[in-house]
């Protein structure tokens, strides 16, 4: 075998390795990519209620990450039993009608809440009701969730009694357990 045939067969082998190395590169670099793309519209919901004494009773959902939330579920229960509106969860909780004194905010599928957005889903006037409320609001009677999804169809299940938003594979669309306000 000659030199030049080895030099060859040396630089092919070199060639080889660096393209190669230059795929993987190129594969490990859209890999990066694609996340910090998934990250960079990452919403994240976040639920309170907050009465103080001469104010009303609130209830929020903001979205406090850096993506567009897409609302695909929202449903509220009272003692585990769905409620479809919220004069209705009124009633449960407190015993009292309140039906025009309430102000509400609508939330459902279709809805998107955009990064730094507030919304108020229920306000009571000061007064028994908004305290009897709040009282009974805080402990496990009334429960709230949200599913809702990222810009690239990434879902997570918010839930009131929880903590952090859990990753979901998929939102329900069980229209008779759905909110209807």
């Amino acid at each position: 075998m000659k030199q030049s045939d080895v030099v060859d067969r040396v630089m092919s082998v070199c060639a080889i390795v660096a393209a190669t190395a230059a795929v993987a590169v190129s594969v490990y670099e859209a890999r990066i990519d694609r996340a910090h793309q998934r990250v960079s519209v990452w919403p994240y919901l976040g639920q309170s209620n907050s009465l103080t004494a001469g104010s009303p009773y609130r209830r929020t959902v903001s979205n406090v990450g850096i993506g567009p939330a897409r609302i695909r579920s929202f449903q509220v229960r009272v003692d585990g039993t769905v409620r479809r509106g919220w004069p209705e969860v009124v009633r449960a909780l407190t015993g009292d009608s309140a039906s025009g004194r309430i102000v509400y905010s609508s939330l459902g599928r279709g809805d998107v809440l955009l990064p730094g957005q507030t919304l108020e889903l229920l306000t009571l006037p000061p007064g028994a009701t908004a305290t009897a409320f709040w009282r009974e609001a805080q402990g496990d009677r009334l429960s709230t969730r949200i599913c809702y999804c990222s810009l690239y169809d990434e879902c997570w299940l918010a839930e009131s009694g929880a903590g952090e938003p859990r990753p979901a594979r998929a939102c329900p669309t069980n229209a008779p357990d759905e909110f209807a306000q």
